[in-house]
Order: structure tokens, then C-alpha cells, then sequence
């Protein structure tokens, strides 16, 4: 992600959260029921995982793309001896599962967080 695009990602991450913020704290304030500012916490934590793992999402992009490319049949040419072939396979193998395990933690964080959260409202709809 480029450097311009990371700082207005990052404010609109501040914006979005103070507004929560405000938002819990009037709604725990008419109804004075302070679960709903309990309630944003949550929510603030997820936004703040989304800002933290950028690295995470970029990556997945970029292995989803390599992934797209060397399946679309273009032919793709490798230059390294059949012992160095033999040696990068599984390191790019790993660097993919890594990767791969990184963004199922983060959407169970963000899951995780969510319903711990707001998971009593569910009783709600049930």
C-alpha cells in the first residue's frame, strides 16, 4: 500500500473510532445503559486489528495475485538450477501457509472481538 494512501486509511481509522466513540457515549447517556460504550470498545479494537494487520491484507492480495498468475497459463520462466529450484519451492510453500494462517487470525480476531462485543444481542433476533 502506498505511503499517501496508508496515512488516509489510517486517519479515517481515528475518525471512524473517535465518531463511535461519541456516538456510544451519547446513546449510554440517553438510554443510560453504559454497555453500548462497553459495546464500542470492541468495535474500536477491530478497526485497530484492521490498522495493525495491513501488512497481513497486502500480503494476501499480492499471493492471491501471484496465485492468479501462474495459474492463467502464461508461461513463466525460472531460472534457477534444479538444486536451488529444489530449495525455493518449499520456502515459497511456508511463505504462502504463513500467510495464509496470518489472515484466518486476523478474521477470527475481528470475529472473536465482535461477538464478544455484541454476542448477548443476539438473544435479541433468536
Amino acid at each position: 500500500m502506498k505511503k499517501k494512501n496508508l496515512k488516509k486509511l489510517t486517519f479515517f481509522i481515528y475518525f471512524l473510532s473517535a465518531l463511535i466513540l461519541l456516538v456510544s457515549l451519547s446513546l449510554s447517556y440517553i438510554t443510560q445503559d453504559w454497555q453500548w460504550f462497553s459495546r464500542a470498545g470492541s468495535l474500536i479494537v477491530i478497526l485497530g486489528i484492521y490498522l495493525t494487520s495491513s501488512q497481513i491484507i497486502e500480503n494476501s492480495h499480492r499471493l492471491g495475485e501471484r496465485r492468479a498468475a501462474s495459474n492463467d497459463g502464461n508461461f513463466q520462466r525460472d531460472w534457477a538450477s534444479d538444486k536451488q529450484k529444489k530449495i525455493l519451492h518449499p520456502l515459497r510453500h511456508h511463505e504462502e501457509e504463513t500467510w495464509v494462517m496470518g489472515k484466518c487470525g486476523f478474521n477470527l480476531l475481528i470475529m472473536g472481538t465482535f461477538i464478544w462485543g455484541f454476542g448477548d444481542l443476539l438473544s435479541f433476533f433468536v
